[in-house]
């Protein structure tokens, strides 16, 4: 199985997702997408076949996306979304299912996390939603697609069944968060380090959460 993480370009420019406050900024600010970059820490982890990308990093749009779904020719394709963003987020989920034809598409984030049945009405293109902290449940929808089981033991997620939407058990949040890789090393085969900027961090700029 190929799994895609998407990254979705919007319009060419460089739109920081992963921000407190989504936007294209003034100062270039881009923040690395850190939290798709830990489900394809999982995946890898599991043994699936991962490809990362990062649309506004690399200033990608439309046509280039196609080229790679062409390439890669996904199974499963998930797509980062945000508020502000949404609408563009969509129009991208319907490119793939349009090009990648029988691959299966779920959005990812804040916005289908708080408005999952709303986003799911947005467009038929989109198979699922992932509500909370995903990093699991990615890895529990590829195994589950992988081996022909019903959706509907996935945790975490909302889908349609061909009838309605189905909204399965909420998933418990991660307790021991040392068993998820570091994203360094996703970042360094995924990405491209200078692709990042932070006005208030060197450059290249090097991101450490800690809590």
């Amino acid at each position: 199985m190929r799994i895609l993480l998407l990254n979705p370009p919007f319009q060419g420019r460089r739109y920081s997702r992963t921000s407190r406050s989504p936007a294209v900024t003034k100062s270039g600010t881009l923040y690395y997408p850190m939290w798709l970059a830990y489900a394809a820490g999982v995946l890898e982890k599991e043994g699936f076949e991962t490809r990362l990308i990062d649309g506004p990093a690399r200033g990608l749009l439309d046509e280039d996306i196609i080229n790679i779904l062409k390439d890669y020719r996904p199974d499963l394709v998930v797509i980062d979304t945000s508020t502000p963003s949404i609408y563009s987020d969509v129009k991208i989920a319907e490119l793939v299912k349009e090009k990648a034809k029988g691959s299966f598409v779920i959005l990812v984030g804040t916005h289908p996390s708080s408005l999952p049945e709303e986003t799911l009405r947005l467009s038929e293109s989109i198979d699922a939603v992932a509500r909370g902290e995903y990093d699991y449940t990615i890895r529990d929808l590829a195994e589950t697609l992988r081996s022909g089981r019903q959706l509907k033991s996935v945790s975490g997620i909302s889908f349609r069944d061909g009838v309605g939407i189905i909204h399965n058990e909420k998933r418990t949040l991660i307790e021991d968060l040392d068993k998820i890789p570091f994203v360094s090393s996703v970042y360094k085969r995924h990405l491209r380090v200078a692709d990042y900027f932070f006005a208030a961090s060197f450059y290249p700029l090097a991101m450490i959460i800690s809590g």
